[in-house]
């Protein structure tokens, strides 16, 4: 029985050696075989890998639920730091993404999400309302029938599923990484790109420098995520025709238009202070 080790932060996992040593057993297993593997089983595990998120997120809220973690932390946050060196935010999007993935298992879909990255903008519309009802199925039944499995991406659904399509009639130039990044953000936030754009044109106010205000733990983890991804991706490209850097779209500022996606979208995020 592996042990986890609990020496370590947040931001860099360091497991002890013997933790991957069931990776190299794995790969001494499938070379072994080779080339005599069978490869409709190969073909088969593979498949069934690609759903290894689904299979965490059943754990995760295996833990969180029935707060498992208590017999060795004070709570499912530190848990998620000191037992996985995982942010609690970034867990609690896996179980959130899980459930999303299951919901399309039960409505009896064969082609699923296959990360939590293509799962996430699917989140908002596994609401269920007061008659038990949700645009889950819905939605993904829309992106099923805009692209081809092989060709769906997270940013491919997330600008399918936006629910402000009249937001994307006037066009813009804008570098397939940066589209990509934004993409990412939006989703880390709860939010659309549309509505994401929408914040930054709404919020950024190159006279305001003021620090927000306080937050919860789980935004601040938030915040700190997506500053640190920003300082090793540079400052966001330019939008538009020229390669030029644009005002506005600084590390710094971006952060503040965070602060404001994050604030409006409290009742989004999964967290458990007990």
């Amino acid at each position: 029985m592996l042990t986890l080790n609990s020496d370590f932060s947040d931001e860099l996992w360091e497991p002890p050696e013997s933790e991957f040593q069931p990776l190299l057993d794995f790969q001494n297993e499938i070379l072994s075989d080779t080339p005599h593997n069978d490869i409709a089983l190969l073909t088969q595990r593979i498949k069934r890998s690609f759903l290894d998120y689904v299979r965490q997120g059943i754990m995760l809220e295996a833990v969180r639920r029935y707060r498992l973690y208590k017999r060795q932390y004070r709570n499912f946050a530190e848990y998620c730091k000191l037992g996985l060196g995982r942010s609690p935010f970034y867990c609690s999007r896996i179980i959130q993404a899980a459930e999303v993935c299951l919901r399309l298992i039960r409505a009896k879909f064969k082609i699923l999400p296959t990360s939590v990255a293509q799962a996430l903008p699917l989140v908002k519309f596994a609401k269920v309302d007061e008659y038990g009802d949700s645009p889950l199925e819905d939605k993904w039944q829309t992106v099923l029938g805009n692209f081809q499995p092989e060709n769906i991406t997270a940013a491919k659904i997330a600008e399918t599923v936006d629910e402000n399509p009249e937001s994307r009639l006037q066009q813009v130039r804008i570098k397939k990484d940066t589209y990509a990044l934004l993409v990412k953000k939006a989703a880390a936030a709860g939010l659309s790109f549309s509505e994401l754009l929408d914040r930054i044109a709404d919020e950024y106010n190159p006279q305001d420098i003021e620090e927000p205000t306080t937050h919860t733990p789980e935004q601040e983890a938030i915040l700190d995520q997506l500053d640190a991804e920003f300082q090793k991706d540079s400052a966001v490209e330019a939008i538009g025709k020229t390669d030029k850097p644009v005002a506005g779209f600084a590390i710094k500022k971006l952060s503040k238009s965070y602060h404001g996606a994050i604030s409006a979208n409290r009742s989004d995020q999964v967290s458990d202070s007990s």
